[in-house]
């Protein structure tokens, strides 16, 4: 009866299986028609600070040509990390990790001087939303114990309309899901330990901090996350 319990409620190679098939399914979706939709000014803006490029220095009291308006978004490999930072600081309220890696990812398909386009830009958007499938499907199974918990989690995000539309921006919207997903599988942990009268280990206390540090580092509105968890903590804990 054990054994049987034990086969019920663990994940099966059948069960990966049919995540992979998920994750496939939903990174082809991602993928498909990925520069079809038009550019967002948010995305340009995005795509300018990535590079360490600003915006205030093209000119808006004279007509000016396609390279000029164009400049901010070519790769300039002599712009470093400190550099998107600062500009951050100048010409944005945007924390500053998802930046650094458009900037890291972008470097690895075009070289100096290379215009970035959107299908490149917004990859690593839909890079993101696709490592989301099998976050929210761990997430299900860690929460519930249960494969068709897990199985519905993974399908919902692999085919939710508004998580593919986010995966095809270039913004930081899919990485912050990501943390979300991870910080909620850290307080699902504490939550068993808590209930099971065990200290919350610190190798969990760690990674939890450095999770929920990304998260703010990712977007600030990822405090909503934390102010959750503290409610739940207060309420089940």
């Amino acid at each position: 009866m054990n054994f049987s319990n034990h086969q019920k409620h663990s994940i099966t190679t059948t069960s990966l299986l049919l995540l992979l098939i998920w994750v496939g399914l939903g990174l082809g979706i991602r993928l498909l028609n990925l520069d079809l939709k038009s550019a967002a000014s948010i995305e340009i803006a995005t795509i300018g600070y990535s590079l360490g490029h600003g915006f205030k220095q093209i000119p808006v009291d004279r007509v000016i040509n396609l390279d000029t308006l164009l400049a901010p978004l070519r790769l300039d490999t002599a712009i470093g990390y400190l550099e998107v930072f600062q500009r951050l600081l100048e010409e944005s309220t945007h924390p500053p990790l998802y930046f650094w890696l458009t900037r890291w990812w972008v470097g690895i398909w075009l070289k100096d001087g290379d215009l970035v386009s959107l299908q490149v830009a917004r990859s690593l958007s839909a890079v993101f939303g696709t490592l989301a499938i099998p976050g929210i499907f761990g997430l299900g199974w860690m929460a519930f114990r249960s494969r068709l918990v897990a199985h519905l989690a993974a399908i919902l995000m692999a085919f939710s309309p508004y998580g593919v539309y986010l995966a095809q921006e270039a913004r930081h919207y899919t990485l912050t899901v990501l943390w979300v997903i991870a910080s909620l599988a850290c307080l699902v942990e504490a939550l068993k330990l808590i209930r099971q009268h065990r200290n919350v280990s610190l190798w969990l206390s760690l990674v939890w901090i450095v999770v929920n540090g990304l998260g703010i580092a990712t977007h600030y509105f990822f405090v909503l996350t934390l102010s959750a968890e503290a409610i739940a903590l207060v309420i089940f804990g």
